[in-house]
């Protein structure tokens, strides 16, 4: 659900008629990034509004300046004060869960994209291309990175909605840049109860907006496992 206040209409669910339009676009995406995942270009943050473009591609939101831009954008006035949250309403009236007010994003986005970058390229000097992690520690820094990552996004919740997906596309793009299968689903989201806990634990609320990311590197250790058996 949206948070109490937003700016510009909510938009908390996908219409359904379109559910398998956007699982076709993320299939495409998810093609394009096996492609080029060699290269192992520098991730932006360039790079996931136009994953989120792309995945609500051909799909009407509420308002066009929701896909591919971030709360907090100045330049629309819907998306200055739009906050979000998940969850049942607690005691202050906010859901469970809230992403980072909206006016707070855009530093805190800045401060992923640098750490994110200095991240991968401790890794694409360590690991080489085209080769899976050979040993238990390369793998596990690939993992643990993909989870914070992950959950990182989740915590900002920087999109009107698609937070979740574009989540998963970062998780999706660090494993296919370090030759590992793609071990978390974008669409449908996985319906592994440990996942969706996982995720929940990733975001904060007010006033420190704290998330916590160890459980879904144990869980994403697991798919991760799961997708490699035979």
């Amino acid at each position: 659900m949206a948070g109490p206040n937003w700016a510009g209409p909510n938009w908390a669910d996908d219409d359904p008629a379109e559910a398998p339009l956007i699982a076709g676009n993320c299939a495409d995406l998810l093609r394009d990034l096996a492609v080029t995942a060699a290269q192992r270009p520098p991730p932006t943050l360039f790079d996931v509004r136009q994953w989120h473009r792309r995945i609500y591609a051909g799909c009407v939101p509420p308002l066009a300046c929701y896909v591919g831009n971030f709360r907090g954008d100045a330049r629309y006035a819907e998306l200055v004060d739009y906050e979000v949250g998940i969850g049942t309403p607690m005691p202050d009236g906010l859901p469970e869960k809230v992403g980072v007010w909206a006016r707070d994003l855009q530093p805190l986005l800045d401060a992923f994209e640098q750490g994110l970058q200095r991240a991968v390229a401790v890794l694409d000097t360590a690991l080489p291309v085209g080769q899976p992690p050979a040993t238990v520690d390369e793998l596990d820094s690939v993992v643990r990175l993909a989870a914070e990552v992950h959950g990182e996004w989740l915590r900002l919740h920087p999109f009107a909605n698609g937070n979740g997906r574009t989540a998963r596309v970062w998780a999706a793009s660090l494993a296919l840049r370090y030759a590992l299968p793609v071990f978390v689903q974008l669409k449908p989201r996985p319906d592994d109860v440990a996942y969706v806990r996982a995720a929940k634990r990733s975001m904060g609320r007010p006033p420190d907006f704290r998330g916590h990311h160890q459980e879904a590197f144990a869980v994403f250790a697991h798919m991760l496992t799961l997708s490699l058996l035979p």
